[in-house]
């Protein structure tokens, strides 16, 4: 079978910047030194201004009436500058050879049509559009899609987009929750032909457990919840396993990553996990700490933030974790 390679990526976190010192302004019992003694989070983005914010906090607006005020950025809007960057590191890509473009999201704008489609024509793109979404796991979903989808020979060039709002839905009188997460947007292109500075996909896996469907939830009309002392033992766990299974099958073991990351759930959670794998401080990769928990566009936010670090032979493990509940992995080299 053919490889398949990583030609791009990009990123894109919004403006506004929520620190811990915000989220103890909105007197939910959270003191900036509890939240980053117990999530390693200092701060976030979000779409929304802080004044909208304590504004639904208070319940003097709903998330419908920003919508309609316009003061929501849609997903095709974030994917713009991920996309800008992304072509900046691949000036000479031609769009119309573009085959297909996968979106994976938790916080869509649309049921219908696909939130695939409302990228593609903002970016200007004539392909193939659709969704693919398994919460914070996509981008390796997506990934293992393409992957296959290329491997088969239906298609050469696809682009992933993971755009994340997860500000939307989350409780902000819930100091538990609305701590955690931020939103970004992520975009990658995946080609059955390298070029200079590409990113070999070596394998990809994925796994789920439906059992566990409704540990980690965001219900129709409601706001994220989730069992937490369950879900950061299964994150920890399978982070873990889903790393140490893909390289096992590839003949690898963990002194032979040159870098890891995971999904950036804390920084607690997936530095335990490196820390349990023996990874050392300087080969393990996040964001975390800067910009929350960003669903599906965390793990590969930080490969774009990383990207011109990468020098060729470098092995790179990815280990993502999301409800369902689903995990898998992606083992990388720079060519």
């Amino acid at each position: 079978m053919s490889d398949i390679y990583l030609q791009s990526m990009g990123h894109y976190h919004p403006e506004t910047v929520l620190d811990n010192h915000f989220f103890e302004s909105l007197d939910i019992g959270s003191d900036s030194v509890w939240v980053e003694e117990r999530t390693g989070i200092e701060a976030r983005r979000s779409v929304l201004a802080p004044d909208d914010i304590r504004a639904l906090k208070a319940g003097r607006t709903t998330l419908q009436a920003l919508r309609t005020e316009g003061r929501v950025m849609p997903i095709a809007d974030m994917s713009v500058p991920a996309w800008t960057l992304l072509r900046e590191r691949y000036p000479d890509l031609d769009p119309s050879k573009i085959e297909v473009l996968i979106c994976g999201t938790s916080i869509p704008d649309f049921d219908i049509p696909a939130n695939a489609g409302t990228i593609a024509s903002r970016l200007g793109l004539n392909c193939l559009s659709f969704d693919a979404n398994s919460a914070c796991s996509s981008f390796v979903l997506d990934l293992h899609l393409a992957r296959s989808l290329i491997r088969s020979g239906a298609h050469r060039k696809i682009a992933i987009f993971n755009p994340e709002r997860y500000s939307l839905r989350v409780d902000f009188n819930d100091r538990n929750t609305c701590v955690l997460f931020g939103d970004g947007c992520s975009a990658a292109l995946v080609s059955s032909v390298p070029r200079p500075g590409s990113i070999r996909v070596i394998d990809t896996f994925l796994m789920s457990d439906p059992s566990g469907h409704d540990l980690v939830k965001i219900p129709v009309g409601h706001t994220f919840s989730q069992n937490g002392k369950a879900v950061q033992k299964f994150a920890i766990t399978r982070t873990i396993e889903a790393t140490l299974q893909i390289l096992e099958r590839n003949n690898l073991t963990p002194s032979d990553v040159t870098y890891f990351t995971g999904h950036q759930a804390n920084l607690r959670m997936v530095t335990s996990a490196a820390d349990r794998l023996g990874i050392a401080a300087d080969r393990h990769l996040h964001n975390v700490e800067h910009l929350g928990n960003q669903g599906a566009a965390g793990c590969p936010a930080v490969l774009s933030m990383h990207w011109d670090r990468f020098k060729s032979g470098d092995i790179i493990a990815l280990a993502v974790v999301g409800s369902g509940l689903t995990w898998g992995s992606a083992l990388l080299q720079k060519i």
